[in-house]
């Protein structure tokens, strides 16, 4: 299963629920003219998003063969050294688990 797979099933399971917001979360680089745009942060997760709570929400979607970047595991400490709730996910599951984990009645919100 591809990345963008289990992000487009991430979104699916997730972006329409009451209690919680998550979107798709781009990086890169654009030319415009002679100007070089880049956006997003280095190694920011593929979806974020806003728990009930107001917690930020940060989930990196990888295949099952995926590794993180070290960007992307700086970017990780980052959010929980500040109480986010990050989550390496490679299926909706573990989206569910680490909400779960995190004090989170899953089916409530």
């Amino acid at each position: 299963m591809s990345e963008k797979s289990i992000q487009n099933d991430i979104l699916r399971e997730f972006g329409t629920r009451r209690g919680l917001r998550i979107w798709r979360a781009n990086t890169g680089v654009a030319r415009i003219g002679n100007r070089v745009i880049r956006f997003g942060v280095p190694g920011q997760a593929d979806l974020t998003g806003i728990l009930p709570d107001g917690r930020r929400l940060e989930v990196e979607a990888k295949s099952p063969d995926g590794r993180q970047t070290e960007e992307q595991r700086n970017f990780q400490r980052m959010i929980e050294r500040f109480g986010g709730v990050y989550v390496l996910a490679r299926s909706v599951e573990d989206v569910r688990l680490a909400l779960t984990r995190a004090g989170y009645e899953v089916d409530e919100l």
